[in-house]
């Protein structure tokens, strides 16, 4: 395997994951990458995370060092292992947004996000605003100092354990980053607040989340993460 292009610690991370229908997914996703199911059902997540201590092919980088990101993603197979597919990746800084597009063509929006985290001698609690403050987006989970690792058989693993991220290229082919982590320890989820417009941040066909509720909140530890150049398939060339 060649030599990661970027490593960081996602710390903090919050998953809020919906049911949506298998056609409108069909409709985000290329020929080659097949909707994944749990029970029978596609899903998709808005997932806030801290990535910090971030390099870049082992270096440093001035204004890439540290931010938070909201991507909102759906679950899909590439020949047979179980990945992630990108509708959407919310950035605060402009640069980062416009390298994710330019280098990598990765779906990258820049827009505010606010990160908050209060940790107690009874509970750890994380907040993260998205957009205009007067518009009132977040999510602010808490949750029990104490983590435990999800059985492999559990939705918290089905959602947290992927090591694909694709992403279709302008030639038409499909490139896919392999995504190295420990599997992520998660807290008992004590009380969620969120306040999301999914229609005005990811598009008319997904104003339906409005009105929907989660089918599963994750609130993961996080651990250190290396992603790695992207490939032709989950098994091809750079």
């Amino acid at each position: 395997m060649p030599r990661p292009f970027l490593t960081a610690r996602w710390s903090d991370i919050v998953l809020l994951t919906f049911e949506a229908p298998e056609d409108l997914i069909r409709r985000y996703v290329p020929a080659g990458v097949e909707p994944d199911r749990r029970d029978g059902r596609t899903h998709v997540s808005l997932v806030a995370v801290y990535m910090h201590e971030v390099r870049i092919l082992g270096w440093r980088v001035p204004g890439f060092g540290a931010h938070p990101q909201v991507n909102f993603r759906t679950y899909v197979r590439v020949e047979d292992e179980p990945g992630v597919w990108f509708i959407r990746q919310l950035v605060p800084s402009r640069l980062i947004a416009a390298v994710g597009r330019l280098r990598y063509d990765e779906p990258f929006w820049p827009t505010p996000i606010r990160r908050r985290v209060l940790d107690t001698v009874s509970e750890v609690r994380a907040e993260y605003a998205v957009g205009p403050a007067a518009l009132g987006w977040h999510v602010s989970v808490a949750g029990t100092r104490a983590v435990r690792l999800p059985p492999p058989d559990s939705p918290e693993h089905y959602f947290t354990d992927r090591m694909l991220a694709c992403r279709a290229r302008p030639d038409g082919t499909l490139g896919v980053f392999r995504v190295a982590h420990p599997p992520w320890a998660i807290r008992e989820v004590r009380a969620l607040d969120y306040r999301f417009d999914f229609g005005s941040l990811y598009g008319a066909d997904w104003e339906f989340l409005n009105r929907a509720a989660p089918t599963s909140v994750v609130f993961a530890e996080g651990s250190e993460v290396a992603v790695y150049p992207p490939t032709d398939s989950a098994t091809g060339a750079v």
